[in-house]
């Protein structure tokens, strides 16, 4: 990118304006990939990927300016003799394509098929000639060549768009494309594996789930939540084995996929996929393994004794938090990042209470500065946030006061949480009950967060409307579960040491769980107040006459 801003700075063919703006667009893609333009190299795809989880607001730009910036950033590209694919606005259609576009009244459908009209234009191939070989081709284009942000979301909405048309408008062309398909899983439909092997499965997940208090059982049963993960855990381990070569019908019986030969090649798949390296995911894979054959299969002990030292192998020794977590605390350093995320609840409050009368999305904009203002002030699990219950969850006193109560049987420790809700809180939740909540109702709902058919609102649906938001106002990367950490973070930053408080907070059961989290993340502000101390001692002592300074004379 370095090259690229050199010859437009030498290039006196362009206008003193044009060589400004460009060198501009193409400093601020380098700020918003953290790399100085040396280090970047010139083409679409290595920005795209770089970029990909980059919001404006990361570098105090609004979205605006940003596609200001890289429409220019892709003038100045190809200024430089960098490959582009055409985007919606630059390339002229050719005549067959134009006439084709001119009945569209629809401008989604026009905005989708644009691009891959001015990429059919180009290349000479008329809305007759389009097929599957020419359409995958425009995809790969798109991903190679296109510093859009979603190639792939593009070129599926186009096959959608297009067969759609094919439908509907009067004089299109009749062929319709395949849709394509980006998706990247690899588990494979229970049909694949033998029956047997599908009722061993379900019944070892009833086992797990059992809460009938007359059961011996050798084991505490596990939650719902976690019986689907097991599940999905499963599953993806038989599909790997199948994808490492191993026929389906050889898969009868869970007793069949826990010898030790057997998990090593289904292991192997996850670690080839991370690059060869032991992961959190492999690790797990393996306890699960090892369980099922400690107390369902009932292996044997030498058998039992493979599975416990690969288990061990593959421990990645994580202690505390994972390296994602302290990365995105550590925004939090900075004060005004912490300003800007406390006082978004608000903000999002006062933008929804402009939009009068209120709508759906100012109903959303309402409901999501609750969610977060909740989560700063009683960090609670995202399952715990997204189920709140506003007969069973919400006590509301004859003074208006809030007490959130949450049953341990509902917390994934077991442990009871009850916060009291400050005043601002409440008056921000009955705002939006008041004047939003009914926006979001499809029905009857005795849910804070009310989704479809009288369920709560997603879990994922919710996280994304956080997340995605936080991202898009302020520019911080962050996940709901990091509010929980964020809380112990900024009291310890305050009282270094002050775990008890942290672990009340949490509802952890044990303060070794605190400690194990958290200790060293108040270090930072613990050794300022020492240097502080010390500096303070230093300046003290320097002074003349100062207590334990020797007097001459």
């Amino acid at each position: 990118m370095a090259d690229i801003l050199a010859r437009i700075a030498e290039d006196e063919a362009l206008a003193d304006r044009q060589r400004q703006d460009m060198a501009s667009a193409l400093r601020a893609i380098g700020k918003a990939v953290g790399q100085p333009l040396e280090a970047i190299r010139a083409h679409p795809s290595y920005i795209r990927e770089r970029l990909k989880d980059f919001a404006p607001a990361m570098i105090g730009l609004t979205d605006r300016r940003w596609g200001n910036v890289l429409s220019l950033a892709r003038a100045a590209l190809r200024h430089g003799g960098v490959p582009l694919t055409p985007g919606r606005h630059r390339e002229a259609f050719a005549p067959k394509w134009a006439a084709l576009f001119r009945p569209l009244t629809q401008m989604h459908t026009r905005i989708a098929l644009s691009r891959l009209a001015r990429y059919c234009s180009i290349r000479g191939i008329d809305p007759e000639q389009l097929d599957d070989t020419a359409f995958a081709a425009f995809g790969e284009d798109l991903a190679t060549n296109a510093l859009t942000k979603l190639p792939h979301k593009i070129h599926q909405k186009a096959a959608v768009i297009w067969n759609q048309a094919a439908e509907t408008v009067p004089g299109w062309p009749g062929q319709r494309l395949i849709v394509p398909s980006y998706r990247r899983t690899y588990a494979l439909p229970w049909e694949t594996f033998p029956a047997s092997l599908k009722a061993d499965v379900d019944a070892y997940l009833r086992r797990l789930a059992n809460d009938d208090l007359l059961d011996d059982l050798d084991f505490k049963p596990l939650k719902p939540a976690s019986v689907r993960t097991r599940s999905h855990q499963i599953h993806a381990y038989l599909s790997a084995l199948v994808h490492r070569g191993r026929a389906p019908e050889s898969l009868r019986m869970l007793s069949d996929v826990v010898a030790i030969n057997v998990v090593k090649d289904g292991l192997r798949f996850f670690l080839d996929r991370a690059e060869d390296t032991s992961t959190k995911q492999a690790h797990s894979m393996a306890g699960m393994l090892r369980t099922i054959a400690r107390h369902w299969v009932r292996v044997g002990p030498a058998d039992l004794a493979l599975l416990q030292a690969l288990c061990k192998r593959l421990d990645p020794k994580q202690v505390g938090m994972t390296e994602t977590n302290r990365s995105r605390l550590r925004q939090f350093d900075d004060a005004s990042n912490v300003r800007q995320l406390f006082t978004l609840p608000d903000a999002l409050m006062a933008e929804a209470t402009r939009i009068d009368p209120p709508t759906p999305a100012a109903a959303l904009l309402a409901q999501t500065a609750l969610a977060l203002e909740i989560l700063l002030m009683a960090p609670v699990r995202r399952r715990n946030l997204a189920q709140l219950d506003l007969e069973r969850h919400l006590d509301r006193s004859r003074k208006g006061r809030v007490l959130l109560r949450i049953p341990g049987a509902e917390v994934k420790n077991g442990m009871d949480i009850e916060a009291a809700l400050p005043d601002r809180s409440v008056r921000l939740m009955d705002r939006y009950l008041e004047s939003y909540r009914p926006l979001l109702l499809a029905g009857p709902s005795p849910y804070l967060f009310p989704g479809l058919a009288g369920r709560p609102k997603s879990c994922e649906r919710l996280a994304l409307q956080i997340t995605s938001t936080i991202k898009e106002r302020i520019g911080l990367k962050v996940h709901l579960h990091l509010f929980r950490h964020l809380g112990a973070k900024l009291y310890l930053d305050a009282n270094p040491g002050g775990y008890g408080v942290v672990r009340l907070v949490m509802g952890h059961r044990s303060i070794d769980t605190t400690t194990k989290f958290y200790c060293g993340l108040e270090t930072g502000a613990a050794m300022r107040r020492f240097d502080d101390h010390v500096l303070g001692l230093r300046e003290e002592l320097s002074q003349p006459n100062a207590p334990g300074k020797r007097m001459r004379g």
